[in-house]
């Protein structure tokens, strides 16, 4: 693991709530924990209670999914607009797929909730 990657991991918020979202993927908005796995080798986070994700895919972007089969298979709904060293990194932008296309969501947001 790089020095960059033990440096996010080691900043990463122990729970992130992502808000914003009132189209077709507002299930998805919510607290998330800190899981003990890592995921290309940062934080997964899962939301209570559901099988919702927030992962960082092979491609550095970060990615929140209904579904853990999505996480391995490196798919999902909602995804930053580009890399991020974490899900609430300063200027990160979100979007969602609509069903044919991806679409900026400027109200999306993930923040550090302090435990």
């Amino acid at each position: 693991m790089s020095q960059a990657i033990e440096e996010a991991c080691a900043s990463a918020a122990s729970k992130v709530l992502l808000s914003g979202h009132t189209g077709p993927w507002s299930s998805m908005m919510g607290s998330y924990k800190m899981e003990e796995e890592r995921v290309n080798e940062y934080p997964l986070y899962k939301k209570a209670k559901e099988d919702h994700y927030i992962y960082r895919s092979e491609g550095g972007e970060w990615v929140v999914t209904n579904s853990r089969a999505d996480v391995d298979e490196d798919g999902g709904s909602i995804l930053t607009q580009g890399p991020a060293q974490l899900p609430t990194s300063e200027g990160v932008t979100w979007q969602y797929w609509d069903g044919s296309k991806w679409v900026p969501d400027d109200a999306i947001s993930a923040i550090d909730v302090k435990a």
